[in-house]
């Protein structure tokens, strides 16, 4: 299965993107009051009262902390300097202004709108709209599209760019300062109107390399609120502020983001989910640019730490923490120790360490991960690895064999015949499983081997010797693949998914591969790759990379799921370009295209709790690889089902197309692939963890949800918030 270079696009009102540069300039806009909003026909129509505000902090902070220098600051806040003709003419000026390498940031705070368009491309034919201040003489709304052809202007000079937008549909129990009774969302409501234009689809900055950060999905609403000295603010800007103001000037954008996600969770904002987009690399890049902090590990944010017996934290069981992880707050030498996963990202914990108080916001770091996990990948390599002498001896008898031309490379090749290992501190031949001889404590001479070979019939008449690992790599992979959340090293007598097998290649030189336990060459319907790419001694670190890698693949694969007793009725299946038949698991043919498709289980329907989901969908290779599929822009934004699924009359759809017809294309060589649909009440903002590169070159043509078995204190509902979908595909030539 071969997926095409498609993407879905999405409405981008907070685009992000990391500098390198030492020009700093930046375009801040707020608006709070806007023309003839106070006649009588415009009764309905509010005007803001925070927006201005957040404009200014942000202008401030950029200045004080962040080194921006006011002659390359631009700030409206006016209604004469906020119509769309001023605010156009500002990014013109600022694009014009722009070189490369230059870092621009822009900022808005205000209303935004959605607008029908019927022939726009998106699934919910909306355009998500910024509001200038005069849209009430002209009804002139300034388009996600115009925005996201002025800001790739920008990325045509290779200017850096990061764009924030708090206003609503930006995304393309009370506690805490916020008082949830004063909350005003930044949305006007638009009635009557269709554009009924066609636009064509334009690259989004997100695909170009930006980060895209939002305050809420495209469907929800950015509220503002007073606090506690009067003063308006926009929720998702307060949050943001006080990330910042935490935070060092090197933190990634991804941390800063778990910070602002904390703080909004922690004061239960309802229905306000901020969205981050970019490119894996991108998001652990600073916020504005610069070099990372090289500490950076798992981290997750504190949404609330009142009680120090039960700190509740935005992460989980996503990110590979089970009960008995640890996490410390470095500065304020704090350790909290998990006890107990809830949901599909989150889990408590309680002080274990430390007197100094956390606060919603901070970011603990894991520094000891929980030892047992029952879905983690056995691996077995070795008991304590061989010597130098014996490396050398071995290199030698392959060199002989090789000159033969009895020598084979691989011990899933089909025509080995007899493969020399290591057992029991004692050199073994095999012929099969059942069938063996023993060499004693030395390596075998090539005369012994001679007497083999005599007795070894074509087609199976090659020998593979299964080179231990060195000292030095048993040392190595011992260290690093000891504790680890995905990965359990085992000895050789009992059961493993992986065995780590060394070779002399063709060119004599030492290299390492993981091998599945059983593994054929050409297997098409096991999910697991055979083996991995080959390794150099030297490069260990990759093979413990590639045994992370197969650990995720293992637990998406045998993750116990929770009963589907919510009732959530959609449903993944591929659908064929051709016929437009559902094909949900089993045979895609050659030559045919296929698209991703959502249909409705009526049975489940008329029983379901109405809980709206977000969807994540996702491949998984036969070369070990994983990419998130949809949404296509590694966020959370766009795929509720309340967003997707519903009918401008609010009814649910039986069945949609996500994105295009032709996404997935069936050619040789034929493997076997899952896919895979997530469904969760809460949003995953890391989605990082849907993709990863694989263990081996395929042939031409960092959510680990290991234990979420314990999910979740005592719901009154008695429901799973949550649900997993496989989906096994396999390639074929035959109808």
């Amino acid at each position: 299965m071969k997926l095409k270079n498609y993407f879905l696009f999405f409405c981008l009102f907070t685009i992000c993107h990391i500098s390198y540069s030492s020009g700093k300039k930046a375009l801040l806009i707020g608006i709070d009051h806007y023309y003839d909003s106070e006649k009588e026909r415009y009764a309905e129509w509010q005007d803001l009262d925070g927006a201005v505000n957040d404009a200014t902090v942000m202008y401030n902070l950029l200045k004080s902390k962040y080194g921006f220098s006011t002659k390359d600051m631009t700030l409206l806040v006016s209604p004469k300097s906020t119509t769309k003709k001023s605010i156009v003419k500002a990014f013109n000026q600022l694009i014009k202004s722009a070189s490369k390498g230059d870092q621009v940031c822009i900022y808005y705070a205000g209303h935004g709108a959605q607008i029908k368009n019927s022939k726009f491309y998106e699934l919910d034919k909306k355009h998500e709209a910024i509001v200038p201040s005069d849209v009430l003489r002209t009804n002139n709304f300034l388009l996600d599209v115009e925005i996201n052809e002025l800001l790739n202007r920008l990325l045509d000079k290779e200017a850096e760019l990061t764009v924030i937008f708090d206003n609503c549909f930006s995304g393309s129990g009370t506690r805490g300062a916020i008082d949830l009774n004063s909350l005003q969302s930044r949305y006007v409501p638009i009635s009557d109107i269709d554009i009924d234009q066609t636009y064509k689809k334009q690259k989004s900055a997100a695909e170009r390399g930006a980060l895209v950060v939002s305050a809420a999905q495209d469907y929800q609403l950015a509220k503002e609120y007073k606090d506690n000295r009067g003063q308006s603010h926009g929720v998702f800007t307060y949050a943001l502020m006080k990330a910042m103001q935490m935070s060092s000037v090197n933190e990634s954008a991804e941390d800063i983001f778990k910070r602002v996600n904390s703080i909004i969770l922690y004061n239960a904002v309802p229905r306000q989910d901020p969205v981050i987009e970019g490119q894996e690399e991108r998001m652990k890049q600073p916020l504005f640019g610069g070099v990372a902090d090289p500490s950076i590990g798992v981290q997750v944010g504190i949404v609330d730490a009142e009680n120090k017996y039960k700190i509740t934290l935005d992460g989980g069981s996503a990110v590979g923490i089970v009960p008995g992880t640890q996490l410390t707050h470095v500065k304020k030498e704090v350790v909290v120790e998990v006890t107990a996963l809830f949901g599909v990202n989150g889990c408590y914990g309680k002080v274990i360490q430390g007197d100094k108080a956390l606060e919603e916001g901070d970011l603990v770091k894991v520094t000891k991960w929980a030892p047992y996990n029952k879905n983690r990948l056995k691996v077995y390599f070795g008991e304590m690895g061989i010597s130098d002498i014996e490396i050398n001896a071995l290199k030698e008898l392959e060199r002989l064999l090789a000159d033969k031309g009895v020598l084979e490379y691989a011990p899933y090749e089909e025509n080995v015949g007899f493969i020399i290992k290591k057992e029991d501190d004692k050199w073994k031949g095999f012929y099969s499983p059942s069938e063996s001889i023993s060499f004693g404590h030395s390596i075998p001479s090539f005369e012994k081997l001679e007497k083999v070979i005599s007795k070894l019939e074509t087609p199976n008449n090659k020998i593979f010797i299964e080179v231990p690992p060195s000292t030095a790599v048993y040392q190595e992979l011992n260290g690093s693949l000891s504790g680890q959340p995905k990965i359990q090293a085992v000895k050789a007598e009992e059961k493993f998914d992986y065995c780590l097998i060394g070779r002399f290649n063709d060119k004599n030189e030492l290299e390492y591969s993981w091998v599945r336990f059983g593994a054929q060459k050409e297997e098409k319907h096991n999910p697991l790759p055979s083996y991995t790419d080959w390794v150099a001694p030297h490069r260990t670190f990759t093979l413990s990379n590639y045994a992370e890698r197969l650990g995720e693949l293992k637990g998406w694969l045998t993750m116990e799921v929770p009963p589907n007793n919510a009732n959530f009725p959609f449903k993944f299946a591929l659908k064929k370009h051709s016929t437009g038949a559902l094909v949900k698991n089993g045979a895609l043919v050659e030559g045919e295209e296929y698209g991703l498709a959502l249909y409705k289980d009526n049975n489940l329907y008329d029983s379901w709790n109405m809980e709206d989901r977000y969807l994540y969908i996702f491949l998984l290779t036969s070369d070990g690889s994983m990419k998130l599929l949809f949404p296509a822009t590694n966020s959370s934004v766009e795929n509720n089902t309340e967003q997707i699924m519903k009918d401008p009359s609010g009814d649910y759809k039986d069945e949609i197309l996500i994105g295009y017809p032709d996404l997935l294309s069936v050619s040789p060589p034929f493997t076997t692939d899952n896919i895979l649909m997530l469904s969760t009440v809460t949003a995953i903002t890391e989605t990082s963890i849907f993709n990863q590169d694989g263990v081996r070159e395929r042939g031409s043509g960092d959510l680990s949800l290991n234990e979420l078995i314990d999910e979740e204190e005592e719901r009154s509902s008695k429901q799973s918030n949550w649900f997993l979908e496989r989906h096994t595909f396999f390639g074929t030539n035959t109808q």
